[in-house]
């Protein structure tokens, strides 16, 4: 493990894309350590990695997301958010927060809803006196709500990693997506009134059914995809061609926006996707080989309960170490490397695995927002132009905010098991 882990570190800290630090880590343990004949079975591996009929969601998820942005659905579900929450004080603020729940439920990409509602937002915010910083920094945090509310590529991830029920999986994040709405949006009330923001005129109740109108085709998909696979009309799966295929009905023949244009700008767009994420998987199965020979879960057990047997103080030494390792890598390289030792410590404390994927995934994806690897910021300083650190420093706050969301879920269970036990997917 010393060989793999210096040369994890050595090229992690050139730069080299995580998918090739972790191929490049695992051929320099298998050669260091004299185990060359193990080298004849990892293109079996690999493909072994990919080889999984739950892992076809992904692509099928990313198309529809894709589908439904070159749509231009985002002004649609933004018009809609603004017309119920812009009358308050703040309203652009409020209207930030929940677009980028709702779009949530489409794209189930953190760094696509930070883009799209990012592009439209942050002007529109800063011609109402909006401080761009702020303003970035809210969008940034608010996009973590992506991958919580179906259709959720992370959990998906997650799931066909550990074992667990991606139905279940997807079903539990849209409560701590919520949650993290709430916050945010009694934090952007208080910004406004201390810094005097303005609020939107009133709109009346035929504007308000007419913007609802209009972007419910959108928000029907993640209920679409919630309803169906809590009824079992369809598998998670077949969710994701169910939502690919919805997507470009309304996208052709609600919106009338899609074209052959388009179509390719989307085909090529979940292609790219797709590819990077399958490479990831496959070189996850190299590294979960690895950990299997050097038995890392079980010492990762040992060495935690050596510690502490308090359920509780694990439970923070595993949130410190996932929030430092976010820091750093993003969301796929961190399960990759988690996840086996993840659901080890998960049996030992008697944790639910569904509690413990929204818990490990909600921590990850703080990471997104935190330097020097904050993937969200990047885009969002990209789309601003705005330096990163300064996004960064105003976003501190609302990390804050996101982390107490992330101890409410790690401390109480029923946060994130209530809505899969309601709805009976359980």
């Amino acid at each position: 493990m010393i060989w793999l882990g210096s040369v994890f570190l050595f090229t992690m800290l050139i730069g080299m894309p995580i998918a090739f630090v972790l191929g490049v880590s695992a051929l320099a343990y298998f050669v260091m350590t004299g185990q060359t004949n193990f080298l004849l079975v990892l293109p079996q591996r690999m493909l072994a990695g990919m080889d999984m009929f739950v892992l076809m969601a992904v692509p099928l998820f990313v198309l529809a997301g894709s589908i439904m942005d070159v749509g231009g659905l985002t002004r649609r579900l933004i018009g809609f958010a603004n017309s119920i929450v812009g009358r308050f004080r703040g309203g652009l603020s409020l209207t930030a927060v929940w677009g980028c729940f709702l779009f949530g439920g489409v794209s189930g990409s953190a760094a696509a809803d930070a883009a799209a509602i990012g592009t439209v937002m942050v002007p529109d915010m800063k011609r109402q006196g909006y401080d761009v910083d702020y303003s970035a920094g809210l969008i940034a945090v608010s996009s973590l709500m992506a991958p919580l509310v179906p259709p959720s590529i992370a959990m998906i991830i997650y799931g066909a990693l550990s074992g667990t029920s991606i139905a279940q999986l997807l079903i539990a994040g849209l409560a701590p997506g919520f949650l993290l709405a709430i916050f945010l949006s009694v934090y952007a009330v208080w910004v406004a009134r201390k810094r005097g923001y303005p609020k939107s005129e009133p709109q009346s109740v035929g504007q308000i059914l007419t913007g609802f109108w209009k972007a419910i085709p959108v928000m029907l998909l993640p209920i679409i995809i919630v309803v169906g696979i809590r009824g079992g009309i369809f598998t998670a799966t077949e969710a994701a061609a169910i939502a690919a295929l919805y997507a470009l009905v309304v996208a052709t023949f609600v919106y009338r926006a899609m074209n052959w244009r388009f179509l390719k700008e989307a085909f090529v767009s979940t292609a790219i996707i797709t590819a990077a994420i399958y490479f990831l998987i496959a070189i996850a199965n190299i590294a979960g080989f690895i950990f299997a020979i050097e038995q890392l879960p079980q010492k990762t057990v040992a060495a935690l309960t050596s510690v502490s047997d308090n359920p509780y103080v694990i439970l923070l030494m595993v949130n410190l170490v996932l929030l430092f390792m976010g820091m750093f890598l993003d969301t796929i390289g961190v399960l990759i490397l988690t996840v086996p030792a993840l659901m080890a410590i998960g049996n030992t404390l008697g944790m639910d695995p569904v509690h413990l994927g929204v818990m490990v995934v909600f921590n990850v994806l703080v990471g997104f927002v935190t330097p020097p690897v904050g993937l969200c910021l990047f885009v969002i300083a990209g789309v601003t132009g705005r330096p990163m650190e300064k996004i960064a420093l105003k976003a501190v706050p609302m990390i804050g905010i996101a982390l107490i969301v992330l101890a409410l879920i790690a401390i109480f269970p029923q946060i994130s098991l209530f809505l899969p036990t309601v709805l009976g997917a359980r």
